[in-house]
């Protein structure tokens, strides 16, 4: 069990550490498209892109407003941090399970987290348009720890990682009375 831990550590070590030399920029950029390009396939002449201002990420929503081209901010921050938990855990389970289970488990994990992030920056757009869509963006707003530490527990019940290893019970050998 303590292996495992350690292993986990180094894991999420890892991806901390890329994070902040680049991936966090990469994921954006990659979480800006798919937005966007979900917005394009409904018709929106909404899209969000990703820039760096005063040497902090952001995205911008560009779109129309009261037939106006309007654009506004979303300071990236801490919002894309519990990424480094799903990925790290992903990673750490690449150690620990056989690669059926692995496989499964890491397409449905990042498909749904990722799928949760796109949906909060679709959100985003129409933030300043829509009540309901203000409401929910706010309450995705404090919500990806949660999500992300909810995925890796159902993850955990499905294949189970963290098991208490049972000891052998004693046996009495053959032939004793």
């Amino acid at each position: 069990m303590i292996k495992k831990i350690v292993i986990l550590l180094i894991c999420a070590l890892a991806v901390t550490s890329l994070w902040f030399i680049g991936l966090e920029i990469l994921y954006a950029r990659l979480m800006a498209f798919a937005s966007s390009l979900v917005m394009a396939i409904g018709g929106s002449e909404a899209h969000i892109v990703v820039e760096q201002e005063n040497g902090e990420g952001l995205f911008r929503v560009h779109t129309i407003m009261d037939g106006n081209q309007v654009n506004y901010p979303q300071r990236i921050q801490t919002l894309l941090y519990p990424t480094i938990i799903i990925l790290g855990w992903q990673i750490f389970t690449a150690f620990v399970r056989n690669w059926r289970q692995l496989l499964r488990s890491a397409g449905l994990n990042l498909g749904v987290f990722f799928s949760v992030q796109v949906i909060f920056l679709l959100l985003l757009s129409i933030y300043h348009t829509s009540g309901t869509g203000r409401f929910f963006y706010d309450l995705l707003m404090e919500s990806f720890y949660v999500i992300a530490v909810a995925i890796i527990i159902i993850d955990n019940i499905r294949f189970p990682v963290f098991v208490p290893e049972q000891k052998e019970k004693n046996r009495p050998t053959t032939g004793a009375v």
